[in-house]
């Protein structure tokens, strides 16, 4: 969100250094992370089927929903969408 919590301040952090982390390992992969200003902006985000935060999505694909992922867990989903 464009004004989170603290709380989700802090996931959000944790997310992107996440993504950037990983996804900068791989050649061939594109990484985006879109901010939402309202909520309700979650019903226009391709992908997405559980809207709750913070979520991955992977190729169209919702991969998490509301929880942080480990490194490792992220390369091998990655991995296996290539």
């Amino acid at each position: 969100m464009a004004h989170p919590c603290s709380a989700c301040f802090i996931a959000d952090g944790l997310m992107r250094g996440l993504i950037m982390k990983v996804a900068g390992q791989y050649a061939d992969v594109e990484a985006r992370v879109e901010t939402l200003s309202h909520p309700r902006e979650l019903a226009g985000v391709e992908g997405l089927e559980v809207e709750k935060l913070p979520a991955l999505i992977i190729g169209d694909e919702q991969v998490t929903a509301g929880g942080i992922l480990h490194k490792r867990q992220l390369a091998r989903l990655i991995e296996e969408r290539m």
